[in-house]
């Protein structure tokens, strides 16, 4: 039975994170390979649109891009 619960739930965590990552799209934003969100700057690299959040990918150097964020077109961060 135990093993039939971890099955679900082991499933049930690969859905969560397609969805997630079916949200963000590849691009050539380069990052310094620690997890998180930035906005891009097309200063550091013209790959990181302005007013775009960016999701760094651990270890990898790249981010996906999910798109046109309020507070990074308004102040260049994440929250203003």
């Amino acid at each position: 039975m135990k093993t039939f619960q971890v099955i679900l739930a082991l499933g049930a965590l690969l859905v969560a994170t397609a969805q997630v990552e079916a949200g963000c799209s590849p691009s050539g934003c380069v990052c310094n390979g620690i997890q998180g969100q930035f906005c891009g700057d097309e200063s550091i690299n013209s790959a990181c649109t302005n007013g775009h959040v960016f999701e760094c990918q651990s270890g990898t150097g790249y981010a996906c891009d999910y798109g046109v964020r309020d507070s990074c077109v308004q102040c260049g961060a994440l929250s203003c």
